[in-house]
């Protein structure tokens, strides 16, 4: 009887392990799963949910207002001899740049006589009924260059030798093609602006008259990149490594031809690097490598010495001249993924709150005044942080990855107390390389390394001239327009008047 009680015991004892084994498993693939549908549908602000507005409320709404009629209407105040509110409707607002046409719809001729008594009506004044915007499809004009040629007639019977002078034409981006400055221009704008693959482009192409192949496309935005791009990307490289504060992200990306042999269903990676939101001209790179290995960051960074902004990732740490400062944005996604509301990891994320919420109040203050309040305030909070994360023992699961992220960076994480440069997340990077993950979901891959590379030059060129305020469809022509007439296209004096910040690009460009 005592040994069948044992076993009972034993039996029950081993199906209570089990019960609560699989409880934990069942746990934790609802959290997988939450953290799932939440990357998929959930907000992709880094702030807090707690005070989220809903979709659906009118009042204070985070979207940009629609086109509205005549009865909702922003309002303004016109001074005349005393003040009145003036109604200006939306539709006006969105319409003020366009050029303005007026149809009159004028009453027959035959028909302006009164009815009542028969006699011929004059104007009284017209009543407007509706705007509407109209769209004039682009137009592709056929450029045909001539040289000139001039000749002496004297020294052609006279001289041993005959006088001739020609003109000379512009040189062209890409020889013996028909792709103009502005059709290469297009073309960047559609692809890196618009995501919009060369497929598509092709049939857009050919509606404006222009009937050419993907392959012809793919082969015009790979020259001119490699061509023009790419040593003023070079150049605008040699003036990141010569900041104080860097910021670095990556993504993967594939490329299908690779030199590596590798299977094309092998992942590559797509880097960003860009300065701080502190310098005096923003400039944002990209870089495409087949690997994610350290010696692509060593390489690229050659020459810099600060500090660099980053995640967690190995590559980063320890290179000779170079101190991490470590993101709490990624800290606080950590937190987050362990899913547990209202108990340990909640408290990790009002540690990292608390720190957002106090950066906030203090980004308008210069360097030296914010690193002043930071050491009063910030380091108070973090100093309990890590008491915080001390008090933990051996534990399990996806709050235990949080604590040990933590642990490992704890000294990058504290650098933002340092110096007042530095910030306490890497969103800037983060928010720079959207732009790469947006291409990658509608073209899927690059063929060739070539196109690879190409799409990283396009990218940079166009996201720097975008953060410093310039057009980038302008900015494309006037370098196809400029760069291949250059005699040395590769001199760094040459090329720092092309950079998208130069007096010179300004002044051309306005």
């Amino acid at each position: 009887m005592a040994d069948s009680l044992k076993k009972l015991v034993k039996s029950n004892l081993k199906l209570t392990q089990q019960v609560a084994a699989l409880a934990e498993e069942n746990r934790q693939l609802r959290l997988l799963l939450s953290n799932m549908n939440r990357k998929m549908f959930g907000i992709s602000s880094e702030k807090s949910a707690a005070n989220q507005l809903s979709l659906f409320e009118e009042e204070d709404s985070s979207f940009s207002p629609a086109e509205t009629t005549a009865n909702k209407q922003t309002v303004e105040t016109e001074e005349i001899t005393y003040k009145r509110k003036k109604s200006k409707g939306r539709k006006v607002e969105l319409t003020e740049g366009l050029p303005c046409e007026e149809h009159i719809h004028e009453v027959e001729e035959s028909d302006r006589f009164c009815d009542c008594c028969g006699t011929g009506m004059s104007v009284a004044g017209k009543h407007k009924v509706r705007t509407e915007v109209e769209f004039i499809p682009a137009t592709l004009v056929k450029h045909v260059h001539y040289e000139q040629a001039y000749e002496c007639k004297y020294c052609k019977v006279h001289a041993p030798k005959a006088s001739i002078k020609t003109g000379t034409a512009p040189k062209p981006a890409i020889q013996n093609s028909l792709a103009s400055p502005s059709i290469l221009a297009w073309l960047f704008h559609q692809k890196i602006e618009m995501s919009l693959p060369f497929h598509r482009q092709e049939k857009e192409w050919d509606r404006y008259g222009l009937s050419t192949s993907r392959r012809t496309l793919a082969n015009w935005f790979i020259k001119a990149a490699q061509d023009w791009l790419h040593p003023l990307c070079e150049r605008m490289r040699q003036h990141l490594v010569n900041e104080e504060v860097v910021h670095a992200d990556e993504t993967v990306y594939q490329i299908l031809n690779r030199s590596d042999k590798r299977p094309a269903t092998s992942e590559s990676r797509i880097w960003l690097f860009r300065n701080s939101q502190y310098a005096d001209h923003p400039i944002v790179l990209y870089h495409s490598s087949l690997t994610r290995q350290r010696q692509v960051a060593l390489d690229f960074l050659q020459g810099f010495s600060g500090f660099l902004h980053c995640d967690g990732y190995s590559a980063y740490q320890n290179i000779p001249g170079i101190v991490v400062s470590a993101c709490w944005a990624h800290l606080r996604r950590k937190f987050i993924e362990a899913g547990d509301e209202y108990g340990h990891s909640a408290k990790g994320v009002d540690y990292c709150n608390q720190l957002f919420a106090l950066e906030r109040e203090l980004k308008q203050l210069p360097n030296a005044e914010l690193l002043d309040i930071r050491r009063k305030k910030a380091k108070p909070i973090v100093e309990s942080f890590w008491r915080w994360v001390d008090s933990f023992h051996a534990m399990k699961g996806n709050l235990s990855k949080a604590i040990q992220y933590a642990l490992k960076l704890k000294e990058p994480l504290e650098r933002f107390l340092t110096d007042g440069r530095l910030v306490i997340s890497n969103n800037l990077a983060e928010q720079a390389i959207r732009p790469t993950t947006v291409g990658r979901k509608n073209w899927n891959f690059s063929t060739s390394e070539s196109g690879a590379d190409a799409n990283c030059y396009a990218y940079s060129i166009i996201q720097t001239a975008i953060a410093n305020g310039v057009d980038a469809y302008a900015y494309l022509k006037y370098l196809f327009e400029h760069l291949p007439n250059l005699s040395d296209v590769t001199a760094p004096g040459v090329l720092d008047d092309f950079l998208p910040w130069s007096l010179k690009v300004k002044e051309a460009l306005t």
